[in-house]
């Protein structure tokens, strides 16, 4: 099947199982499971091509790389990560989580190599396993894309900085609750709901709050906007921060083989 945002719509946005193969289908992760999901998906979102500075890394499919990784303490410890020969273990968690509690993932000890449900995982398949996973739970990371490290940390650095001069700080329990609150439904709702769809009404909850603040200012007459409000109904697809700083994965190899 095509592996599209576009292709794969029908099915993320009602929440569906995607029939990768006949014998996988991979499903939404829910926020009852949203603790290790987060923790398993630093294994999918890792920038190789931005950190690791080895050339025969750099030429490596990304799930042979993992498996390169996976137990090795040096490489970890030269690149201070520590969590990095873990990761493999994280993908086959994840791998848990999406899979469904019906299917069967496989592992060999030896190799590494894994199968779901007898089919053999390549790299092939897992790039597009990797990339329907990202686009169903709306991981924010796109893995064709290039940025330099050293760009990344300086804006992350600035966005730790801006947090904690405004002092503000929400945890997931935070935001559950809020959303339990706003939405008048219960703890039980919350843990079954997807979590693509649960950040999706945080984002309109706050929409509709930051809207409704800004005509009731305006309709007073006190309050005068350059722009035009934009209406809580409108996308609420956040803006690319990095846009001007990616490189395309296919121009970063053609430099390196």
């Amino acid at each position: 099947m095509e592996i599209s945002k576009q292709a794969l719509q029908p099915f993320i946005m009602f929440n569906e199982g995607i029939p990768y193969h006949p014998s996988i289908t991979l499903y939404p992760v829910k926020m009852k499971n949203i603790i290790e999901f987060q923790q398993y998906q630093m294994a999918l979102t890792l920038r190789k091509n931005s950190i690791f500075h080895d050339k025969n890394i750099l030429k490596a499919d990304y799930w042979d790389f993992i498996k390169y990784a996976c137990r090795n303490g040096e490489l970890a410890a030269r690149y201070d990560m520590p969590l990095l020969p873990f990761y493999y273990d994280f993908i086959l968690g994840m791998l848990q989580l999406c899979c469904g509690s019906d299917s069967v993932i496989q592992h060999n000890a030896t190799t590494l190599d894994i199968s779901i449900n007898d089919v053999p995982i390549t790299n092939k398949r897992f790039d597009d396993i990797r990339k329907i996973i990202i686009m169903q739970n709306d991981i924010d990371f796109d893995i064709d894309e290039f940025i330099n490290i050293d760009t990344i940390r300086a804006l992350e650095h600035a966005k730790e900085f801006e947090a904690k001069k405004h002092k503000e700080k929400s945890e997931i329990e935070d935001y559950i609750d809020s959303l339990i609150i706003g939405m008048n439904v219960t703890e039980e709702y919350v843990s079954n709901m997807t979590i693509r769809k649960f950040w999706r009404y945080i984002k309109r909850i706050n929409k509709h709050e930051e809207y409704t603040a800004c005509r009731t200012g305006e309709m007073s007459g006190m309050v005068t906007f350059k722009e035009p409000v934009q209406h809580w109904m409108t996308s609420i697809e956040s803006m690319d921060e990095y846009e001007n700083l990616k490189t395309d994965e296919d121009e970063l190899r053609s430099k390196i083989e």
